[in-house]
């Protein structure tokens, strides 16, 4: 179910795997730390989105705001499995975790990565990469990524390609914590209920 911005939110994040990854930055690993943030995202053709994202090495949530919609999207990898909560109507919805929705999206692929430099992105010490190529999934990009030393994406731009055609797009962080994330903003609020089955079938 994509009823959200997924393509913001996929611009958003670098989503990690459960292992253990070495400390030198590069914009194919994972992130390295916990962190949260606020998240600006621009896709050619479409209004700006805002997000919120909280990351850990087993759960990424992702709060997003698209033409006047509110949706939360968690996804729990050990679980392999997707909550998408819906902020109007206080509803959940649980589904499997789609293929690669998990994972770097330059993790796989054939990519051709770069150091740029070394610059500072809303405050924030970061290494600027010249990315190139298509992953696994099809979807192409050509533009640049900026991480931190924990391989944080803090900033991308660039154009991306799907079926046959070109779009720009973007996405910085803002007011960027890194440390431990509280586990309550990975549980579904106990006010939410089950999405109807008839509405599933819709």
């Amino acid at each position: 179910m994509k009823t959200f911005p997924m393509l913001a939110a996929a611009t958003v994040l670098a989503a990690a795997t459960a292992v253990a990854l070495p400390a030198q930055a590069d914009p194919r690993q994972n992130p390295t730390a916990d962190y949260m943030a606020d998240v600006v995202a621009k896709t050619e053709g479409q209004p700006d989105s805002t997000s919120k994202i909280w990351y850990t090495k087993d759960k990424v949530r992702v709060d997003v705001n698209h033409q006047d919609q509110s949706m939360s999207v968690i996804m729990d990898r050990p679980a392999k499995k997707m909550t998408v909560l819906v902020v109007k109507s206080k509803l959940y919805q649980q589904e499997a975790l789609p293929e690669g929705e998990s994972s770097n999206p330059i993790a796989s692929g054939t990519w051709e990565v770069a150091k740029a430099s070394d610059e500072t992105v809303a405050g924030v010490a970061a290494t600027k990469w010249t990315v190139s190529g298509k992953g696994a999934d099809g979807r192409a990009f050509k533009g640049a990524i900026w991480t931190t030393k924990e391989n944080i994406q803090v900033k991308m731009e660039g154009e991306a390609e799907e079926e046959g055609k070109k779009i720009k797009v973007t996405s910085e962080l803002k007011n960027l914590k890194i440390g431990p994330v509280d586990a309550k903003v990975f549980e579904i609020p106990k006010d939410y209920k089950p999405v109807p089955k008839d509405e599933k079938k819709n």
